[in-house]
């Protein structure tokens, strides 16, 4: 150290003298030549960076940049997201106001459009077709309101119309009309000889006509037979007068006729009588008992007949159930009066009466 202090400080080197600039150089040693009219200024790769304001964005090399401007070169910008609720959004409320006839459908689809509208936003930010599909599901919504508001209104101005004319509605259904006995409706004159055909039959049920009692008495003789093997005049039963025990307080109300354009056509009516189907299931439940009791094996054929017959009207006695029935007769037009189709009575009157 103390070598180091005793040696003497070099004196610093002085300064050289500048060589004037011969005139006349074509480029000085410091500033560049000005650019020619038209010619940008050359760059400077090791000029000082320019002073920015505060808070202005500034490139890689330092040098400000516009934040409005393009981005840098090389810069890889990402592309929008995109939000594919948006356009099923827009599709939502398009089809809400398309449907907005229907009402409830359309309601639907306009909350979903809305709803569609909302999470695309949140998603992507706004949207065109995000709002599009919002305001088109607003307007399908409002839309439905003021289409069940309508028909609301048209349908209560109808039933008070019919209830004020009642006499101007007339009731059609392919080709053929209709009347309603407990309603307003105008018959027509076909309507009418129809219904008083089927009352023709019908009132020989109730007023217990004799030639349809005695065929009614017939049948239900043969059919009693043909299951249990006997008849009813071998049980000691009259089949007439069972056929007027079924026949008591019988009643009916006409409800309603169809006449077609081809001369056919249907009646229909309520039905009240004794209830058959009652009356067989208590007078089976009797003789079963009676076949598995000791009493039945020691009677002969003679006696069981007699005991059974006992039992058929003591089931009668048993049974005053009425029932309701609905029928439905079917009729022809034939050199222009109506009558009851035989197949068809036939067929109700055995869903009426039952195998006895």
């Amino acid at each position: 150290m103390a070598d180091n202090q005793d040696q003497p400080t070099p004196a610093p080197d002085a300064p050289q003298p500048q060589q004037p600039e011969p005139v006349g150089a074509p480029y000085p040693s410091s500033t560049p030549p000005p650019p020619a009219p038209g010619q940008e200024p050359p760059a400077q790769p090791y000029a000082q960076p320019q002073p920015t304001a505060p808070g202005q964005p500034v490139n890689l090399n330092g040098q400000p940049v516009n934040p409005y401007g393009q981005p840098m070169p090389g810069y890889y910008q990402q592309p929008p997201v995109k939000s594919g609720k948006a356009t099923a959004a827009l599709v939502c409320g398009i089809f809400a106001i398309l449907l907005a006839g229907t009402i409830l459908p359309s309601i639907i689809l306009g909350i979903v459009a809305i709803v569609l509208a909302v999470k695309a936003v949140k998603e992507a930010g706004k949207d065109g077709k995000a709002t599009g599909g919002k305001v088109c599901g607003i307007i399908g919504i409002v839309l439905s309101v003021l289409s069940f508001i309508l028909y609301m209104v048209i349908g209560f101005g109808a039933l008070a119309y019919v209830a004020a004319h009642p006499d101007a509605v007339t009731v059609t259904n392919n080709g053929s009309s209709y009347s309603d006995s407990s309603s307003y409706f105008e018959k027509t004159e076909d309507e009418k000889q129809a219904e008083a055909a089927v009352q023709t039959e019908l009132d020989k049920l109730k007023n217990e006509d004799a030639a349809f009692v005695q065929k009614l008495a017939t049948d239900l003789d043969a059919e009693f037979s043909a299951s249990s093997g006997y008849s009813l005049s071998e049980l000691g039963v009259d089949p007439v007068a069972f056929a007027q025990w079924l026949l008591a307080d019988f009643d009916y109300e006409l409800d309603g006729a169809y006449t077609y354009s081809d001369d056919t056509g249907a009646v229909y009516a309520d039905v009240t009588m004794r209830d058959a189907y009652a009356f067989a299931s208590t007078f089976m439940v009797d003789a079963q008992a009676f076949a598995n009791s000791v009493e039945a094996g020691s009677m002969d054929e003679a006696a069981v007949k007699a005991k059974l017959g006992e039992l058929f009207k003591a089931a009668m006695d048993k049974t005053t159930d009425m029932t309701d029935n609905y029928v439905s007769l079917d009729l022809t037009k034939k050199d222009g009066a109506w009558t009851v189709d035989e197949e068809s009575w036939s067929d109700e009157m055995s869903y009426l009466f039952g195998t006895i």
